[in-house]
């Protein structure tokens, strides 16, 4: 088993004590420390969390094969999902 190590930054801020009391409380609410919830809605503002489906992965589902069946899926999928026909 390989272990990756992240090396974390400090990004330090200021609130107001309105949005410090809030940010305190929704971390008590859900059990989590202040870092915590500040490291969650960091995540959340900057993590893209969505389903595009423009995307050609989400529109050639069919093309997958079913169980048992062999095809160069696998292999060379970018070339089936992203080349031109």
């Amino acid at each position: 088993m390989v272990h990756v190590g992240w090396t974390m930054k400090v990004a330090q801020t200021e609130l107001n004590e309105t949005e410090y009391q809030l940010l305190a409380r929704y971390a008590e609410e859900h059990k989590l420390t202040v870092k915590e919830a500040l490291r969650m809605a960091a995540q959340k503002l900057v993590l893209d969390d969505k389903v595009y489906p423009e995307d050609p992965i989400f529109r050639n589902i069919e093309r997958a094969s079913k169980p048992g069946k062999k095809t160069q899926w696998s292999v060379d999928h970018d070339k089936k999902l992203y080349s031109k026909p």
